[in-house]
């Protein structure tokens, strides 16, 4: 009681305080970044090998296995995937939540280092897994009076937006690039004697810079080099070419010089225009609003400089920020406001309100000030911390002055402050202890849950510990400065006086039968679990972000002109939304993806004033899409977490040791399965993609010809794809310079199977004469994960299945009649990554909330010194899952790891009317017979306990309805509401009918009420 005696003593001092608070915390908001969701860190480092002209079993042969059997090795690692397409690796290692990163990344390096790979492999590169790498601005960049535009934006428009320090990287896609080709002449190589490899040395040597050494002029000491520059096309056409026969020619004489752009090889557009693309990703520790502001103060500068140049932005993060943030600042405001209402229609005193009321700024302030020494950012998950907080904080301050005006008496406020304050002192600390360590679990958190969820608990935390400090500090300063008088004509106090008498007559035939009020009670109990049962599982809440990315798959090796057709009819229907705001498409182009390279991607932004929801418009697409031939469509709706949807209505994942026969069983399975009615474009990832002309070299054939297999390889990849000889500086712009044989010169079978091959004696011998040539069926992608084989069956539902309970029926069916006649011991069944992540986080925060009820039954029984009466509290906490289930049910909520943090909060929430019954209940226990204490408790504490209960209710509806991304924390405001709900009405009658049977006979005394 001492800090009380203190602020009335202090007064000054007191107020002091309170304007350091603001100050700091306003200082605080000012200073914080802006972000939608907290700062994550994923525990998974990728390795990307480039192997130009490698099929995928060629790069899981050569490059996946070795890799994956080397660093298998290492410490901490939990899974390894990988996936081998044409021309590219991709391993992802995902380690143990906790590991050192930094030491992760070295040991790996390490042992990337001693791996031997084909020597025309390109050097892997490593990087760890950055969620928060995701674009945060998408940018159209055009300029109709530029040559070649791709060229144009990568050297001008590019650098510029790089010297913003804020951003990481910039990723352009669309357009062209320009090169200068020197297309050789197969009829003159073969009359002056000279082939590819030679012309490519010519070249390199006419272009170089060699340093020298030094040398002394005059009194100074300066640097030497040797140079041959080569900086156009007109002085590539001069490069002297030593002929076989030893006579110097230029290479014009044998080759075509000019500049060209590279083959089409990729499609982007912004609706339907052909565009250059840029995606901006930021630097991690940098706000994505602090990073739009500069991006568009450099468009602004570019526009100004370049007059014919036009940038759009197409996506910009930060609006979703910024309005995502204020909507939970409204729900703030709102809870606030509401907060204060309900006080003034229970107290009837304007002055009564606002010194509850002042508990709630003065506790958020410190939990700001608390929020930016620990370095969390404003998001929304922080800021629904504090509407959450702010049904909260009230609660101890809303005690304090009941107890205050309850004992008042002979207009001594200091007295009616202090005693006041001390009566419910144990109630509102226990209250507050155990609203606390219901939190301590999410410290220790690992995973996901605990990257997103750990501020939310943190922040909680500090408004409570402030809310505890501002009761017994704040509240009986104003109390005593202010003298509010308790009005008996308030707005609810009528009701209020009519509820507690009908509660002390209720409670009176409650107690008379109390096995009766026991049995409906548990019933109501397992009633809220056999509707948990109807309820949907999902990892994170879809949110309605306007954002739907159409992938498109089509036929591997399908000419770029043929799915530039397909594309057109995606776009057609997209384009014909009257939702639609804008959309962007790109197709090939980037070799290191983890999509395949025959997908192409269609990102559609929806309007934010649109008529249909973002599933809704989805849903009506994917009607559409489904039936355009030659290509597989699947819509997700994608948000900062995650990307959730539609996808595929129906999936399998096998895996087993051997590739063959898990694709022999994958083939079986999708035949099966195309004659089903329910089922329509069933596919697995190994069914065969375009043939692959496989060159099969005989060791022993080329042996005797002095010839080695590999450099049979390297030869016809040069042939084939050509070479960069090297690359200059045109005007700012770095040109890179191919040779490359005419496009007509090995287009057929039959033209490379005419390649004659140099042999050792200077001669040269036919390739058939040496090798085999044939066709070869082989998947456009190979996955492995852990070692095993992995295929996914994939496959979309007809009409025939309609509702969910369709789909579910139809799913069980094909599991049991089709799928399991497949599974064997080779051959087992996996999992996607959502459903082990769900069984991950899930298990956590099932784990957490079993922690939290043991640290509340401890604390409980610490505070009453009984561990019955720490029973008896608890009982509030069962009867919370009544409400929170019916109400998740009926608003249509799926269990999700937000919903499930939402029952680790009402753990704590809940307790509040519990304790403050028994408490009271124990203090008039000494003066009175068990039944006479606890009706007089439930009259006495009804009051606070309705107040608490309705502001903390009622503050958490704004936040219920959802709002900008508000479907993020909509699930735990509505089970806390339905729990808050039931467990303090099913409190109020159960607990005293608890209290009289468990509590220890005692003597009654004859005391009259």
């Amino acid at each position: 009681m001492g800090i009380t005696k203190l602020a009335l003593k202090r007064p000054v001092t007191t107020v002091l305080v309170v304007i350091c608070l603001i100050v700091f915390g306003l200082s605080s908001v000012l200073s914080s970044k802006l972000e939608l969701f907290p700062e994550m860190n994923y525990p998974i480092l990728t390795i990307s090998t480039i192997y130009q002209g490698a099929s995928p079993e060629d790069v899981n042969d050569l490059i996946g296995k070795p890799i994956e059997n080397e660093v298998g090795t290492l410490s901490g690692i939990k899974n390894i995937q990988s996936t081998s397409k044409e021309n590219v690796s991709i391993i992802m290692l995902q380690y143990e939540y906790g590991t050192n990163m930094d030491k992760a990344y070295s040991d790996l390096k390490k042992k990337m280092d001693n791996i031997k790979l084909p020597d025309d492999v390109k050097t892997p590169t490593i990087m760890e897994l950055d969620i928060s790498a995701m674009p945060v601005m998408s940018l159209a960049v055009n300029d109709t009076t530029q040559e070649n535009l791709y060229n144009y934006v990568k050297a001008d428009i590019v650098p510029e937006f790089e010297k913003i320090s804020s951003i990481a990287s910039i990723d352009t896609n669309g357009g062209r690039e320009g090169y200068i080709k020197i297309r050789l002449n197969p009829e003159k190589l073969n009359q002056y004697h000279l082939n590819m490899n030679a012309i490519v040395q010519s070249i390199k040597s006419a272009d170089f810079t060699y340093p020298a050494g030094t040398t002394g002029v005059g009194n100074r000491k300066l640097a030497v080099s040797t140079a041959v520059e080569v900086n156009s096309a007109e002085q590539l056409k001069k490069i002297p070419v030593v002929a076989g026969n030893g006579k110097t020619i230029y290479l014009e004489d044998i080759a075509e010089i000019g500049d060209t752009v590279k083959d089409q090889d990729a499609i982007g557009r912004y609706n339907g225009k052909d565009t250059v693309t840029l995606s901006v990703n930021k630097q991690q520790k940098s706000s994505a609003v602090e990073v739009s502001k500069q991006v568009k103060k450099t468009i602004d500068t570019l526009k100004a400089e370049h007059k014919n140049l036009d940038i759009v932005v197409i996506d910009d993060t930060s609006n979703q920020i910024q309005a995502s943030l204020n909507s939970v600042l409204e729900t703030m405001i709102l809870a606030v406001i509401i907060s204060m209402i309900i006080i003034f229609l229970f107290f009837g005193d304007i002055k009564a309100s606002l010194i509850v009321g002042s508990s709630i700024p003065v506790s958020i302030l410190v939990a700001l000030i608390l929020m930016s020494v620990m370095g969390f950012s404003m998001n929304l998950i922080t800021m629904s911390a504090i509407v959450l907080g702010v049904g909260m904080m009230v609660d101890d301050s809303i005690v304090v002055l009941e107890s205050c005006f309850r004992i008042h008496k002979d207009d001594d406020y200091e007295y009616s402050a202090v005693e006041g304050t001390k009566l419910v002192l144990q109630s509102i600390l226990g209250g507050t202890i155990t609203k606390c360590v219901v939190f301590i679990p999410l410290v220790f958190l690992a995973g996901m849950t605990g990257q997103i969820f750990k501020p939310l608990g943190y922040t909680i935390v500090f408004c409570m510990m402030a809310s505890l400090i501002s009761a017994m500090t704040i509240v009986p300063l104003c109390y005593f400065k202010y003298r509010p008088v308790e009005k008996h004509n308030s707005p609810l106090g009528g009701i209020v006086k009519a509820l507690q008498n009908g509660y002390r007559k209720l409670i009176g035939k409650l107690l008379d039968r109390k096995a009766m009020v026991l049995i409906v009670a548990v019933l109501l109990l397992v009633g809220s679990f056999m509707l948990a049962g109807k309820l949907k599982f999902e990892l994170m809440p879809e949110t309605d972000q306007g954002t739907i990315s159409i992938t498109t798959k089509v036929k591997p090796g399908l000419k770029i002109e043929e799915v530039d057709k397909v594309l057109k009819q995606i776009e057609t229907i997209v384009s014909d939304e009257k939702d639609l705001k804008s959309y962007t498409l790109t197709y090939g182009g980037n070799a290191v993806s983890m999509d395949s390279s025959s997908n192409a991607t269609l990102t559609a932004y929806l309007k934010s004033d649109r008529e249909l929801s973002t599933r809704e418009v989805m849903n009506k697409w994917k009607k559409v899409m489904g039936q355009l031939p030659d290509c597989n469509v699947t819509l997700t709706s994608t948000s900062s977490m995650q990307s959730s949807g539609s996808k595929n209505d129906f999936e399998v994942i096998l895996k087993g040791a051997k590739l063959d026969r898990l694709k022999a069983t994958a083939d079986q399975m999708v035949t099966e399965l195309t004659t089903r009615p329910e089922l329509i474009k069933v596919h697995s990832d190994l069914e065969n993609a375009a043939p692959v002309v496989k060159i099969k070299v005989d060791p022993i054939k080329a042996a005797a010809e002095g010839i080695a297999p590999v450099t049979v390889g390297g030869m016809f990849n040069s042939m084939l794809s050509g070479v960069e000889a090297t690359t200059f500086d045109k005007e700012g712009q770095e040109i890179s310079v191919k040779v490359e044989y005419p496009e007509d010169a090995y287009d057929t079978l039959d033209k490379v199977e005419g390649i004659m091959v140099p042999n050792a004696t200077g001669g040269s011998v036919a390739i058939t004469d040496i090798a085999s040539i044939g066709y070869e069926d082989s998947p456009s992608t190979i996955t492995r994960k852990n070692k095993q084989y992995q295929v996914t069956v994939t496959g979309s539902f007809t009409d025939k299945v309609k509702t969910e309970k369709d789909k579910q029926r139809v799913t069980k069916e094909i599991d049991d009649q089709v799928v399991k006649k497949y599974l064997s011991d080779t051959i087992t069944r996996g999992q996607n990554s959502e459903a082990e992540s769900m069984s991950e986080e899930f298990g956590g925060l099932f784990l957490a909330i079993a922690t939290a009820i043991f640290l509340v039954f401890v604390v409980l029984a610490a505070q009453f010194e009984s561990p019955i009466f720490s029973l008896m509290v608890m009982a509030t906490i069962p009867f919370s899952f009544i409400g929170a289930f019916g109400l998740m049910l009926i608003t249509n909520v799926s269990i999700s790891m937000t919903s499930l943090l939402g029952f680790l909060v009402l753990i704590g929430t809940v307790l509040n009317s519990g304790i403050l019954y028994v408490d009271c209940a124990n203090q008039y226990n000494e003066t009175m017979d068990t039944r006479s204490a606890v009706i007089e408790a439930g009259f006495t504490r009804l009051r606070p306990i309705l107040m608490t209960a309705l502001i903390a209710i009622l503050s958490l509806i704004p936040l219920a309805r959802g709002g900008e991304n508000g479907e993020m924390m909509q699930g735990l405001a509505l089970v806390n509401i339905g729990g808050l709900a039931s467990s303090t009405l099913l409190s109020l009658l159960v607990l005293p009918v608890l209290y009289s049977i468990l509590r220890r006979k005692k003597k009654d005394k004859n005391v009259t009420v």
